[in-house]
């Protein structure tokens, strides 16, 4: 493991405790502010202060994120709606019972009212009816959790909280960068090996470029048959030239795995990409399912540019737009050859042409 990759992974774990750990630590603190008198079935033990409800928190947090990082790898195995629940219910409860264990252990740190001094009342409290109100509590707040990251995910990471937040529902401009990928000789190779297993290859090689994606924190935009638009703000895109890396990131992942894609499809997939940079606007779109879409000139030249890769025998063409990008953020950016001026479908004014280096 290379330090960069090293990297991401330490900051992506970083962030996502982040996230989980004050969810669990306003959880628990409505728990407390929400205690009713001790006659009720669903009264809990009082807490001394504030931080006692931190460190609750805290300990909850890493001990569900950890399960459900764990349990999560199981899930992704799993076909079965019903055993993907029950995995769900499994995790809830492992954290339920693993954090008044661990308060436990850890009462002289922060003590709680009456909370178990021995181990036989620590029994004892794991079959009375607070713990099974705890319990309770404990699989609606994770399954919420489960529920928010899942739909995150699949959106696209941070696209849910600009729905909640509204940001996009008036039309914005913003300057972004596209780069519309597919793979070569598609038709081909779809009535080569039948629709089922030529899905499977897409899904492979979409699966395949998470990690290039990720490293280059590019935002997927959308899939189409097997072309995958990635798009980024101008100044995260042209930085360490993340709009080029990641195609050249995705191309070492599949010369790495070259050998399970012949053995499995009796291929080695081959990319190609176009790329652009302009002004487009962005806006929330639809009624009965909304999406983030981006509308303007500079997506549909990024697709056009694209589409020439073949005339030019190129597997990644640039945009001159995007060189002068480049070369204002990096060092002067070589590695590429003029086409000259072309005239795109649809166009008046002729886009400068440049195709990249690709070993």
């Amino acid at each position: 493991m290379n330090n960069s990759t090293l990297k991401r992974k330490t900051r992506s774990v970083g962030i996502y405790f982040l996230t989980i750990i004050p969810v669990w630590v306003l959880a628990l603190f409505f728990l407390m502010i929400f205690q009713v008198d001790e006659s009720s079935h669903w009264s809990v033990y009082k807490m001394q202060n504030i931080t006692n409800v931190l460190w609750s928190g805290i300990i909850a947090g890493i001990i569900w994120g950890v399960i459900f990082k764990l349990a999560k790898s199981i899930r992704n195995q799993i076909t079965t709606y019903f055993l993907s629940i029950t995995v769900s219910l499994l995790v809830n409860v492992s954290s339920a019972y693993l954090l008044i264990y661990c308060m436990y252990h850890m009462g002289e740190l922060f003590p709680i009212d009456d909370f178990p001094a021995t181990f036989p009342q620590l029994l004892s409290l794991y079959h009375s009816q607070l713990f099974y109100a705890i319990l309770v509590y404990f699989f609606i707040v994770g399954s919420l959790i489960e529920i928010f990251h899942e739909i995150d995910r699949k959106l696209g990471k941070g696209v849910l909280l600009k729905f909640l937040l509204g940001r996009y529902y008036k039309p914005k401009e913003e300057k972004r960068i596209f780069l519309f990928m597919d793979l070569k000789s598609s038709t081909y190779y779809a009535e080569k090996l039948g629709h089922f297993k030529y899905s499977r290859l897409i899904q492979d090689c979409f699966k395949d470029i998470s990690d290039a994606v990720r490293d280059n924190q590019a935002q997927i935009y959308q899939y189409v048959g097997d072309e995958v638009v990635l798009t980024w703000k101008i100044n995260d895109g042209v930085k360490k030239m993340r709009c080029l890396q990641v195609f050249y990131d995705f191309l070492d992942i599949l010369e790495k795995k070259k050998k399970y894609y012949q053995k499995t499809y009796g291929m080695v997939p081959i990319f190609k990409a176009g790329v652009h940079s302009g002004k487009v606007m962005v806006a929330e779109v639809g009624e009965l399912k909304s999406e983030i879409a981006y509308h303007g000139d500079a997506i549909n030249t990024a697709s056009r540019i694209q589409g020439l890769c073949n005339s030019y025998e190129s597997r990644l063409l640039i945009s001159g737009d995007l060189l002068i990008e480049l070369n204002k953020k990096n060092a002067k950016v070589d590695g590429y050859t003029y086409l000259g001026a072309v005239l795109l479908t649809g166009k008046k004014i002729p886009t400068e042409l440049y195709s990249c280096l690709v070993n």
